[in-house]
Formats: C-alpha cells, sequence, structure tokens
C-alpha cells in the first residue's frame, strides 16, 4: 500500500526502540504503517536530540506525506461514512447495529480535570485561567477549548507526566481564550464584550476525542452530554426563567422529562442571543455546534413558535477555527469555519477537497460552502505553518510540536486578525435577530 524509504533506516535508527511511536501522531492511528508516521517520528526524536532534518531528508518526508494524503483521499472517495467506519476500525472502536460507534464512557456530565467552575477568563497578569460567570445581558464571546486533546497528545511528544500535562492544558485554555480575544475582538481587554472559555474537560485525547469526531459522521444526531450541559448552562439565562435548577447549572426536569421553566419573551430572547458569538478550536468545534443544536432543543421543550427558534439560532455567529469531523450542514446556522491546508488534525476526520479545490493556489481565500451555499456557511482556507510549511526560498520548515501538527489557534487568529475579522465579530455582536453570514463580510472589511 506505501512505498518508501525511511530517515530512520538511512540513519540506521531501529524504530522499534523510539519512545514516540506513529500511534501518537494525529494520522498515526489510521496509517500506522504509513512511512510518513514512521518518519515523522523519527525525525521529531531527533530534534529533541538536537538534531534537525536535513534538506533532503524533509524533501523525503513531503514526498512520504504527499502519499499518504493521496492514500486518505482515496480512502475517502469512497465515501465519508465508509472512511469513519475504516477509522472506527483503526481505533478499535464497536459498531452498534444501527453502524455508530458505541460509547464505553459515562453518559453524564463530568468533569475530569477538577475546576472548580465551568466557565474562565485569561488572567492576563497572570497567564492563567480564573473563575467567571457569564452575563447573559452582556456581549460575550463563549470559546470551547481544546486544552486536554492537545495536552495529552503533546505531553508524550515533549517526554511531561501527566501532571505536567494537566498543567499544560490550563495554560493552553488560558492562551485559547486570551488569542480568540485579543486578535478578534475590538478593544480587548477595556471593551465590554465578555470573553470566556468553556473549561469543562469537555474530551480526552486517547478515546474519546476520535470517537467524538468518527461519530459525528456515522450518527449526526448523536449529543454528547456535556454538550447539552454546556447549552443548558450557557443559553439558560438568555432564554428563560428558570428558578429551578440543578446544581451544575443545568434545568431542573419533572418525571416526565420536561423542564421545570418558562420562555422569557420573544424579544428578550433574541436580544440576549444576538450578543453571543461561538468559537470552537479542534474538537471544540463539535461540542460548539451541539451546543447550538441543543440550544434549539431547548427551545422547543419550552414551546416557542418555530420562527423563534429559527431566529435564535440565526442570530449567533459560529466561528470554527480547525473543525477536525465533518459538521453537518445545518440551513440557519452561521458558520465561518477557518481550516489550513497544511494542518494533520483536520485531514483526521475531514474532508475539504471540495473547497481547497476552489481556493488550490496559496493564499488566504473565503469561499462559500459547496455543501451550503446560501451564504450562512462560510469557509476560510489559509495556509498557516504545519509540520511540513513550504519557505519562500524553497525547502521546507519543520514544526511539528510548535505548530500543534499545523493546528495553532495563534496562527489562525493572528490571520484572521490581518483579514479584519473582529469587525465581522463586531458586526455580529451588533446586528439585532438574525443576519446572513455572508452579508456580514461583504459589508466588512
Amino acid at each position: 500500500m506505501f512505498s518508501g524509504t525511511y530517515i530512520c533506516s538511512a540513519r540506521g535508527v531501529n524504530v522499534s526502540t523510539l519512545s514516540l511511536l506513529p500511534t501518537d501522531l494525529p494520522l498515526g492511528t489510521i496509517a500506522p504503517e504509513a512511512p510518513y508516521n514512521k518518519m515523522l517520528a523519527e525525525g521529531i526524536e531527533s530534534q529533541k536530540r538536537g538534531q534537525d532534518p536535513t534538506a533532503v531528508e524533509l524533501q523525503m518526508l513531503k514526498a512520504a506525506q504527499t502519499e499518504l494524503f493521496a492514500w486518505l483521499d482515496d480512502q475517502k472517495e469512497k465515501g465519508i461514512q465508509s472512511y469513519a467506519k475504516l477509522c472506527a476500525e483503526r481505533y478499535g472502536f464497536v459498531l452498534t447495529d444501527r453502524g455508530s460507534v458505541a460509547f464505553p464512557w459515562k453518559a453524564t456530565d463530568h468533569r475530569r480535570i477538577g475546576f472548580d467552575s465551568d466557565f474562565y477568563a485569561p488572567d492576563l497578569a497572570k497567564r492563567e485561567l480564573v473563575p467567571v460567570q457569564p452575563e447573559p445581558t452582556k456581549p460575550r464571546v463563549i470559546v470551547f477549548a481544546t486544552g486536554r486533546a492537545f495536552a495529552e497528545k503533546n505531553a508524550r511528544l515533549l517526554h511531561l507526566t501527566t501532571k505536567q500535562s494537566l498543567h499544560n492544558a490550563k495554560n493552553v485554555m488560558s492562551a485559547q481564550a486570551y488569542l480568540v480575544g485579543s486578535r478578534l475582538v475590538s478593544g480587548y481587554p477595556q471593551t465590554d464584550v465578555q470573553v470566556v472559555t468553556v473549561a469543562y474537560d469537555m474530551v480526552t485525547s486517547e478515546i474519546e476525542t476520535p470517537a467524538l469526531r468518527i461519530q459525528a459522521i456515522l450518527d449526526p444526531g448523536f449529543m454528547h452530554p456535556v454538550s447539552r450541559m454546556a447549552a443548558e448552562r450557557i443559553f439558560g439565562p438568555c432564554v428563560s426563567r428558570a428558578p429551578h435548577l440543578e446544581k451544575n447549572g443545568t434545568f431542573r426536569r419533572d418525571n416526565t422529562g420536561r423542564i421545570l421553566a418558562e420562555p422569557l419573551s420573544s424579544e428578550q430572547i433574541i436580544n440576549n442571543l444576538s450578543k453571543i458569538v461561538l468559537v470552537g478550536g479542534s474538537v471544540g468545534c463539535l461540542v460548539c455546534f451541539q451546543a447550538l443544536m441543543w440550544m434549539r432543543e431547548i427551545l422547543d421543550q419550552l414551546g416557542v413558535d418555530d420562527e423563534l427558534k429559527r431566529e435564535a439560532v440565526q442570530s449567533i455567529l459560529c466561528l470554527h477555527l480547525g473543525p477536525t469531523t465533518v459538521i453537518p450542514p445545518d440551513p440557519d446556522v452561521n458558520l465561518f469555519s477557518v481550516v489550513n491546508v497544511n494542518d494533520e488534525f483536520l485531514l483526521c476526520g475531514n474532508d475539504i477537497r471540495a473547497v481547497t479545490k476552489i481556493a488550490a493556489d496559496r493564499d488566504c481565500h473565503i469561499v462559500t460552502d459547496p455543501a451550503q451555499p446560501n451564504g450562512r456557511r462560510i469557509v476560510c482556507v489559509v495556509d498557516v505553518p504545519g509540520t511540513l510549511f513550504p519557505k519562500d526560498g524553497g525547502g521546507f520548515s519543520f514544526d511539528p510540536v510548535g505548530t500543534h501538527f499545523g493546528h495553532s489557534l495563534k496562527h489562525y487568529t493572528n490571520r484572521l486578525r490581518t483579514l479584519g475579522l473582529n469587525r465581522v465579530v463586531s458586526r455580529a455582536i451588533e446586528v439585532q435577530g438574525g443576519f446572513i453570514l455572508k452579508d456580514l463580510l461583504d459589508d466588512g472589511p
């Protein structure tokens, strides 16, 4: 299936003695036999020893990467559902009779890191997260962070202990909230726009993250309990009078499952929701999307009419930075997805060929998603740094760890700031009621 000469073989290195395994890499579990993953693992180990790959070795690595990406495209050509089942098999997941992943972990809300609160803001002086409560009447940007997943994956890349990786998770979440605020919110932090991160330890990298990505393809209607929990804590105060809440801030229900709450007036609901922008990072994109869908379910259970439910969803901007799985098309969601053509996490679970073919040359492109050409779903294709990134003078730079294999909010948010997207975020918060994302972009910078 794969061909190629390994860098490690050329150096006389035994792959089996490497502390970093191909399965530790983003594409390693899906294709552990691919030369690229073996070469990349050895290249990272060599870099840690102070020996950077040579220009020739980087060319070999690039050729192996191209071969692997072509194989992934061939698998996706057979159908994204078929590809998802292949990934499930490679991860060792059991499929149900309906063909979806059988989730073996908790089906209730949970927090594994042990935070004392569910929402945090970055403390710029301490460079860490501090507890905060979102204020329903204030404009706010809510970041669905990816700290734990990256911290666990990079712990092996950097030979960190579990305790160190969990500390890194908090740092990553803090950095993500700060980057989103400082790059995408005009005047931050002096502005009255509140930037908070959903600091649930949403999913783990070892099992739950890939399973959740695969499940989104095999069973698009699946809703992770943390997504429901986040939705009720974020949107509950915006849409309802709920005097009875559970200890975790979710709705209390009667024995039939009915929410014990009354909806606010239509005007209050739209006014509150129009002040919200949701930002997802990597797997956080999926949790962010599911939370928005659960808001629709909340409104349905509160008994509001269909037109109000539609306008409520259309009043919110969803910004996805590096979505790592397929997000189902939804005619009401204003979704701005930012993808990096050099991102290996992105290639794990998504199929972006239709978009990248439109934006084929090396530059930044904003295009209407071919799957949803109504102006609400827009994709921004960027060429920010990744594991292997072409240099202006020729050749390739090698930065797998520093860019989280290409998925770095720093690079995404910096590029979006240069595009003036902070103006679009501001306008999404300013507009009362439903809007069409393409109109905001056309009237923006």
